[in-house]
């Protein structure tokens, strides 16, 4: 006889073993004749000993763990991230098109899933990025196609 089997139980571990008899007659492992005996032995037993007979035969209950919470979508902040970025940038012609392109797309993709303001603010700052780039890009063009400057003697 080992030590365990001598250490005398609580009201609690009583309770835990008449729960797991409870389970493995929901199981149909026990008929309700056999678990009325069991649990009045459970409840009348002292050691862990005499617990422990009560459910040798029964197989170790399963713990089953819930599945961890999907981790938070990242594409919101690199949208909001392009999208700063793409307005400082934007007298930088391949940068600042880049940077606001990807707020553009980062910022469609993270409104669908993650957090919603962050995504729209990251495309917000995209589109006034791109239209910051394009009037750019419309001022230097409209100013060549007037011509040189007239030479002035």
């Amino acid at each position: 006889m080992d030590r365990h089997s001598r250490i005398r139980v609580s009201d609690a571990d009583r309770e835990g073993i008449v729960a797991r008899l409870s389970a493995a007659t929901a199981e149909g492992r026990l008929s309700v004749d056999e678990f009325s005996q069991r649990a009045g032995m459970a409840y009348a037993s002292r050691t862990w000993g005499e617990l422990a007979r009560l459910v040798d035969d029964l197989p170790v209950p399963r713990i089953v763990y819930p599945a961890p919470p999907p981790a938070p979508s990242r594409v919101p902040l690199l949208a909001l991230i392009f999208g700063v970025l793409s307005i400082p940038t934007f007298a930088c012609t391949p940068l600042g098109a880049s940077a606001s392109l990807a707020a553009v797309v980062l910022g469609v993709l993270g409104i669908r899933g993650g957090d919603r303001a962050m995504a729209v603010a990251g495309l917000a700052c995209g589109v006034v990025g791109l239209a910051l780039q394009i009037a750019m890009i419309l001022f230097f063009t409209a100013g060549m196609d007037s011509g040189p400057p007239p030479f002035s003697e």
